[in-house]
């Protein structure tokens, strides 16, 4: 059974590349960026979606290269197309699931538009995930963000997440304190960089709920929303050579209203502290991150809670668009889960991406299969 299912995974991944290799020429373009510049996808990303070192200088100026660099080309948008397979779905849930999302990006002036609409998936209805204004001060080294952004963590947790699950305690809610880190934020933000360090604060005033490709909304008939903004601060720099520490502090307070309830305040704080390194001519990347958090009232009955969590990556890249990665992750709030990831992705195409994995809950027990097939379709604005 589970060859057959293996062999249908990879027969819809063979066919879809097939269509996208067959959309490709007709468009004659590359998606967004890659055709605006004259790149392959292959010189910002080491597996579609991840940047490399070239892809993220690329997002830290507001998605432009210097002035100096000429632009061709008229593509604003393209698709991006998932699917998703696990072995052992859930009661209800299907093996394979499909999304899409929209990705659209536009110079106006000195301003960066950028979006990420998805089209949902498991009925879900579609929605923005990400949509905002950049400006980048070449004299300051600064970018500034206003919309509905991912916050500035060390790696994307949603958009350009590299595994088929998120990270430890980043999809992590607390009590009834929905607020995860992979949130998507409305507000606005400020990075600037300082010689080989970065540093980034954000304000925010609302959040995006659900998925980067859609999924099926579960209502519990509690809402949340902010009772008071947000701030929070990252940094991250050199220790020493191939060395870097990161941190980030974030506060805010989250009005909950249970049914039938009056609405209550939750005050929260999370901090981080992590490190990354880098061996083998960065063939082999190494990253952990340790977080911890604390609720005044996440039950909505006046107790406080704690959290904790993180995770550990060991990523080996065996090309530069290959790699193989295992990484352990855990959360509690109180409830621990442990769990321990294995996984490999590649690019089959330029615009192409595979993923599969095996995570092992560590505490539960039983290995569970996963996979996902991503693909970038072009999609020129004069056609």
């Amino acid at each position: 059974m589970y060859t057959n299912v293996l062999r249908a995974f990879f027969a819809g991944v063979i066919a879809a590349v097939a269509c996208c290799v067959v959309v490709g020429a007709r468009a004659e373009a590359m998606p967004v960026f890659a055709q605006r510049y004259q790149l392959t996808c292959k010189a910002c990303h080491t597996v579609l979606p991840e940047l490399n070192d070239f892809g993220n200088d690329f997002r830290n100026r507001g998605y432009r290269l210097p002035p100096n660099v000429p632009r061709h080309g008229t593509t604003i948008a393209a698709l991006r197309y998932n699917v998703e397979w696990e072995r052992d779905p859930a009661a209800g849930a299907r093996r394979f699931t499909p999304s899409a999302a929209i990705l659209g990006d536009a110079d106006v002036g000195a301003v960066n538009a950028y979006l990420h609409y998805t089209l949902g998936s498991s009925g879900a209805p579609s929605s923005f995930f990400l949509g905002f204004l950049s400006y980048h001060n070449d004299a300051t080294k600064s970018l500034y963000r206003a919309g509905l952004f991912e916050l500035p963590l060390t790696h994307s947790p949603g958009q350009r997440l590299d595994s088929v699950s998120g990270y430890g305690y980043e999809g992590l809610s607390v009590g009834h304190n929905d607020l995860a880190l992979n949130a998507p934020r409305l507000g606005i933000e400020e990075e600037r960089t300082t010689g080989s360090t970065r540093l980034a604060g954000e304000i925010s005033f609302g959040e995006f709920k659900g998925a980067a490709y859609g999924g099926a909304p579960i209502s519990t008939g509690t809402t949340t929303i902010n009772a008071a903004p947000e701030v929070a601060l990252f940094g991250k720099g050199p220790l020493f050579r191939n060395f870097d520490l990161n941190g980030a502090v974030i506060e805010g307070s989250r009005r909950i209203t249970l049914p039938g309830r009056m609405p209550v305040d939750d005050g929260y704080r999370r901090f981080n502290a992590g490190v990354h390194t880098t061996f083998f001519n960065k063939r082999l990347d190494l990253e952990a991150q340790q977080w911890i958090g604390r609720d005044d009232n996440a039950d909505a009955l006046g107790d406080p809670t704690n959290s904790s969590g993180g995770w550990a990556r060991l990523k080996y890249f065996v090309t530069p668009h290959l790699f193989v990665a295992t990484r352990y992750d855990a959360a509690a709030a109180p409830i621990a889960e442990r769990d321990l990831v294995f996984y490999v992705g590649t690019f089959l195409t330029p615009h192409a991406r595979l993923t599969l994995q095996r995570s092992n809950n560590l505490l539960r027990g039983g290995p569970t299969y996963g996979g996902e097939f991503t693909v970038a379709i072009p999609w020129p604005s004069h056609l």
